[in-house]
C-alpha cells in the first residue's frame, strides 16, 4: 500500500514541483495539496502518512501546525519541513516541535520523493545548511550552555505546565491534565511567554531549551 502524503504550500508553483516529485517516486501516494492552516488541521482525521509543509503560510505559523499534528497524533504521521527559512531559531523552534526532518526550498523534485521516503523509515532528513545549524547549536549547548532570568522567575505550577506543552498539549489537554480551567491555562501560558520574553510556543520551547528548563 502506498504512503499518504499531503503538500501544505500556499504557493502554487512550488506545491506542483513538490507534487511532481511524490508522485514519481514508487509508494508514495500523493493525498492533498492545500495552502492554508486551515485546509490542513481540516485532514488531521483522514489517514494521513507524511505532512510536507511550509511555515510560513497565510493564516499562521507551520510551527503551531506542527505541534498540533504532534498533539493530535503523537509520533505519526511524519512531518517534513520544507522552507526558503533556515535561522536558527527557526530551524530549531520547528525540529522541538515536532519535525522529523527540515529541508530547504532549493531540493530539486528529484530528490523530494526520496526524503520522504527516508522519513518515512526513520530517518531525519536534513539539507546540508540546516544540519549544520542543528550541529552548531548543539555545540554551543555543550560548551556553555545559556542561563536567562526567566528560568529562575518560573512558578513550579509554570515549569510543570511547560513541560506539557513540550510535549505538544493544547490548552485544553493542559486543562484536563492540570485539572484546571482552559481560562487559568492561557493566563499561565501568556504568563510563560511574558517571562521567557517570546510571543509563541515556538519560541518558548527554544528559549526554555537553551535555558535547561526542558532538560532537568
Amino acid at each position: 500500500m502506498n504512503a499518504n502524503v499531503v503538500i501544505v504550500e500556499d504557493d502554487p508553483r512550488i506545491a506542483a514541483h513538490v507534487g511532481q516529485g511524490v508522485a514519481a517516486h514508487a509508494g508514495l501516494s500523493l493525498l492533498a495539496t492545500v495552502g492554508t492552516l486551515a485546509e490542513a488541521r481540516a485532514l488531521l482525521d483522514h489517514a494521513v502518512d507524511l505532512f510536507i509543509l511550509d511555515l510560513g503560510l497565510p493564516d499562521g505559523s507551520g510551527i503551531d501546525l506542527i505541534a498540533q499534528i504532534r498533539a493530535h497524533h503523537g509520533a505519526m504521521p511524519k512531518i517534513l519541513v520544507l522552507s526558503v527559512l533556515g535561522d536558527q531559531e527557526t530551524v530549531l523552534a520547528a525540529v522541538l516541535a515536532g519535525a522529523d526532518g527540515y529541508l530547504h526550498k532549493a531540493l530539486n523534485n528529484a530528490n523530494i520523493g526520496e526524503q520522504v521516503a527516508d522519513a518515512l523509515a526513520g530517518g531525519a532528513p536534513l539539507s546540508p545548511s540546516i544540519a549544520a545549524c542543528v550541529l552548531r547549536y548543539l555545540r554551543e549547548q555543550n560548551s556553555q550552555p545559556e542561563k536567562e532570568d526567566g528560568e529562575a522567575s518560573l512558578s513550579p505550577r509554570e515549569y510543570e505546565l511547560l513541560q506539557l506543552l513540550a510535549r505538544g498539549y493544547r490548552n485544553k489537554q493542559v486543562a484536563d491534565a492540570l485539572s484546571l480551567s482552559p481560562h487559568t491555562v492561557a493566563e499561565y501560558v501568556q504568563s510563560i511567554y511574558r517571562k521567557l520574553g517570546v510571543s509563541n510556543r515556538g519560541e518558548a520551547m527554544v528559549r526554555a531549551f537553551r535555558n535547561g528548563l526542558l532538560r532537568r
